[in-house]
């Protein structure tokens, strides 16, 4: 009778959601009882205990499929370890996770990380929402492993628009933010890209190729128009000015990117400004279409003094609102994007170039830019060129090959130059040619310094122009041309200039002139032309002889 009134009054102190909490744990007792079974290695605790605890929901609610789920994975074990079952962990160690503890603990885990991820577990996984439809441990872990892969690659995502947003604003400017419009210049490819976003246009793409950087290089400048209407047409809500490097108005392009007249812009800032339901009203009207006056009344009220509105018939209204507010904002948008474009011209800035020049440390090749100030083009260009003294280089060479010898160069230590250079100028500008060409670099002009040096040349090797990367890839290309310049450049031009006469060997020409000699008369008397020069260097000998005369008488 005392048992009974305590679990009566024991009843009757609980609340509705305590008792709930209670009946599906003495469910789960009933159902699973090896699973409720105190156990002396937990310290008198249960598996059941185990999930108890671990089951987040506060009310119980995953407890009795939890259970079925270990009931089930206890008996897969016992059936793979049937001839030795029980006798794998005779010390009862809690934390070896392929005991049975182990595997309650691990659902327990499981169970945690299932809550908390819910709202990841979609898709393919829709169906396991159901905690009830898990059919077994395995597929647990796995709808885990997906709901929190899912969760990891969302916050990536958050954080990547996070940085994206970031970078975007730190590369852009606002240039105007008037109630109708974000007035956004945005001064790199990926500010134009997340501004652009939803567009057409060509300097906001992603997925084709995007022509920002080589439409600034040009000297254009762009100016997007973020409507903030929500009332207003899907091809005007982002809109995109375009401006020359001098700051004139070049057009403007709607979010399909199509150029826009003159008037159509004017109608694209209206709508912006009133929204579509008043100006459709108002384009109706002015077509001799049926329109709604009390429309255009209301939607205009905010442009026109409201003291003389109601003295004003509808045409003078629209009158008002194009003439005074629509011309006006209009101007305010150009002049502004004029102002900030002649402050900033478009294009990459002339430092960037020249950081990126210095960047690089030519031995030979000089590398010029040329801006748009100096040169009056709406681009910049760059041009590279060599400058080459034969007679210098022959005279270094030489001497350098004399003072190496045996290891450097001793064949040019014989050659001479033949002449005077100037009489060779021609065969030399070849010589140059030639040489430069053996080095794979092939000059657009090879200009020979007639009014001084002959011997003097001013290569223009190539010139171009284009947006920041290309000149990096141009000067990546000049740097392997000025590295084959100091490599090999030498060598060739020497026997570039033996090869057109306009230096010798000193021993084959005297090898030839020998071999001319022995065809003449005086080979036969002197052979040795050492001796015969000895000879001629011997004072002359003169022989006496007295003749005596007869007279005759």
């Amino acid at each position: 009778m005392l048992k009974l009134f305590e679990s009566w009054r024991k009843y009757t102190l609980l609340t509705e959601e305590q008792l709930i909490i209670e009946g599906r744990i003495d469910d789960a007792k009933t159902k699973y009882p090896e699973i409720g079974k105190k156990r002396e290695e937990l310290d008198g605790e249960s598996l059941l205990d185990v999930l108890i605890a671990g089951d987040p929901s506060g009310n119980q609610k995953y407890l009795m499929h939890a259970a079925s789920l270990l009931q089930k994975s206890m008996e897969t074990a016992e059936q793979q370890y049937k001839p030795f079952w029980g006798k794998l962990w005779p010390e009862g160690d809690p934390d070896d996770v392929y005991s049975p503890w182990g595997v309650a603990n691990n659902i327990a885990g499981l169970l945690s990380q299932y809550h908390d991820l819910m709202p990841f577990i979609r898709d393919e996984d829709a169906p396991f929402k159901d905690f009830n439809k898990v059919p077994d441990t395995p597929a647990l872990n796995a709808i885990v492993k997906t709901a929190g892969d899912k969760k990891e690659a969302q916050a990536r995502e958050k954080e990547d628009k996070k940085r994206a947003s970031k970078q975007a604003k730190e590369e852009s400017e606002v240039v105007l933010d008037t109630p109708y419009h974000m007035v956004i210049r945005p001064l790199t490819a990926h500010a134009s890209c997340y501004f652009g976003r939803g567009t057409k246009w060509c300097i906001s793409a992603t997925r084709a190729s995007n022509y920002f950087d080589q439409y600034t290089s040009e000297g254009k400048s762009f100016y997007f128009l973020l409507a903030k209407n929500k009332d207003v047409g899907d091809a005007y809500k982002k809109m995109a000015m375009v401006f020359e490097r001098d700051g004139n108005f070049d057009e403007v392009y709607d979010s399909e990117d199509d150029s826009l007249t003159h008037e159509q812009f004017v109608g694209a800032l209206a709508e912006t400004m009133v929204g579509s339901e008043t100006w459709n009203e108002i384009v109706s009207f002015e077509e001799d279409e049926p329109y709604k006056e009390s429309i255009i009344r209301d939607g205009l009220k905010s442009f026109v003094d409201l003291g003389f509105m109601e003295d004003l018939d509808l045409k003078d209204i629209i009158n008002t609102f194009r003439e005074g507010s629509l011309e006006d904002y209009q101007s305010e948008l150009i002049e502004a994007a004029s102002v900030d474009t002649l402050n900033n011209p478009g294009g990459i800035p002339d430092e960037a170039y020249e950081e990126k020049l210095a960047e690089y440390d030519f031995q030979h090749i000089d590398v010029t830019l040329h801006f748009p100030y100096d040169t009056g083009a709406e681009y910049v260009y760059w041009e590279a060129g060599l400058y080459i003294d034969v007679e210098g280089i022959f005279s270094d060479f030489t001497a350098a090959a004399s003072a190496t010898q045996p290891e450097g160069h001793p064949r040019y230590e014989q050659y001479r130059l033949v002449g005077d250079i100037s009489d060779l100028s021609d065969e030399t500008r070849n010589a140059v040619d030639t040489a430069l060409n053996a080095i794979n670099i092939y000059p657009e002009d090879i200009e020979q310094n007639d009014w001084g040096n002959p011997a003097e040349f001013t290569i223009r090797i190539a010139g171009t122009s284009g947006d920041l990367d290309q000149f990096e890839n141009w000067l990546d290309d000049m740097k392997f041309d000025d590295a084959s310049v100091s490599d090999s450049f030498t060598e060739e031009l020497m026997e570039a200039l033996e090869e057109e006469g306009v230096i010798e060997d000193i021993e084959k020409a005297a090898a030839e002139k020998e071999e001319e000699r022995k065809q003449t008369r005086d080979y036969e008397y002197w052979p040795d032309p050492a001796e015969k020069e000895k000879q001629i260097e011997l004072p002359l000998q003169e022989n006496r002889i007295r003749i005596k005369i007869i007279k005759k008488r």
